[in-house]
C-alpha cells in the first residue's frame, strides 16, 4: 500500500519547507507539488526537499481562480496516479499552510476506510504573539472543520468542480471516513503582512465568491479581543490537544 501526498502551492516560500517536513512522515512514498506560477523561491525549495518526487511548474496564471483550484489539483492527481494502484493506494491532499498534529495511523482500519479526516483549526495572531514566529501561535478558533485529507484511490474520482478541495466520491452512499488527528491552519496566522495580502487576493483577484467577506477583514489580523472572525472566543490549542487525547483514550 502506497501513500503519496499532493499539494498545490503559490508563493509559499515562508512556510513550505516546514509544511513538507510535517507531511513527509504520512506520505512515505513521496509528495507531488503543483507550483502555480510562483514569483518567489517556492518551486526551488520544493525541488530541494527530500520528500518531494515531482514539481510541476506553471508559468501561466489562470485568472479564473475557481477553475484553477480544481484543474491544478486534478493535473497533479493525474500525475501521481501513474505510479499507484487503484485498489489499495492512498492520496493525501494538503494545502501549504496546513500542519498535521497528533495523527495516529495505528487507529485506521485500512480494510474498511475510504477516507481519513483531520479536525482543522484556524490559527490567529494575538497581541501576545504578534512579534513571534507563526509556529509559536497557540490561539485558534473554538470551532473546527472536519476535512478529509487522505483518500483511497478506488473510491474517489478526483476534481472537476469550481473551487473544489475534497475529491468527488464515486458511490451514492457516503464514504467510510475515519478521523485520525488534528490540523493547524496557519492561513490567518502567518503575519500581519500575509494577512493583508490574503485580504487583497480574495477581494481583488480570486473573484466574487469571497470578495466582500475578505474586503471587510482588512486591518483585522490581530485579534485584540481574542475572538474569531465570527465573534466566537478563541481557545488555546493545547487545551484542544488535551481534550482530543482524552477522547481518543476512551474511544
Amino acid at each position: 500500500m502506497q501513500r503519496r501526498g499532493i499539494t498545490k502551492v503559490r508563493n509559499e516560500a515562508h512556510i513550505i519547507e516546514d509544511t513538507l517536513d510535517r507531511w513527509a512522515e504520512f506520505c512515505p512514498d513521496g509528495i507531488h507539488v503543483y507550483d502555480d506560477c510562483s514569483s518567489d523561491d517556492t518551486a526551488h525549495i520544493c525541488r530541494a526537499h527530500p520528500a518531494v518526487v515531482e514539481v510541476i511548474s506553471s508559468d501561466l496564471f489562470d485568472s479564473d481562480r475557481e477553475r484553477a483550484e480544481w484543474f491544478n489539483r486534478q493535473a497533479l492527481l493525474n500525475s501521481a496516479r501513474r505510479f499507484m494502484q487503484e485498489g489499495s493506494d492512498w492520496i493525501c491532499y494538503f494545502d501549504a499552510d496546513e500542519h498535521p498534529v497528533d495523527i495516529d495511523m495505528d487507529r485506521v482500519d485500512w480494510e474498511q476506510a475510504e477516507a481519513l479526516s483531520l479536525d482543522l483549526y484556524d490559527v490567529h495572531i494575538t497581541p501576545e504573539d504578534v512579534d513571534g514566529l507563526y509556529l509559536d501561535r497557540r490561539w485558534v478558533d473554538s470551532q473546527f472543520r472536519r476535512i478529509p485529507f487522505f483518500f483511497r484511490l478506488q473510491s474517489w474520482s478526483g476534481y472537476a468542480q469550481p473551487d473544489q478541495r475534497i475529491m468527488t466520491y464515486q458511490q451514492i452512499r457516503g464514504p467510510r471516513c475515519f478521523p485520525v488527528g488534528l490540523c493547524k491552519h496557519y492561513g490567518k496566522g502567518l503575519s500581519v503582512g500575509h494577512w493583508e495580502k490574503k485580504c487583497d487576493y480574495y477581494a481583488n483577484t480570486f473573484g466574487p465568491k469571497y470578495a466582500d467577506k475578505w474586503r471587510l477583514r482588512r486591518g483585522k489580523a490581530i485579534k485584540t479581543d481574542y475572538k474569531s472572525d465570527f465573534g466566537e472566543p478563541l481557545v488555546d490549542f493545547e487545551r484542544i490537544r488535551i481534550e482530543y487525547s482524552r477522547l481518543c483514550a476512551v474511544g
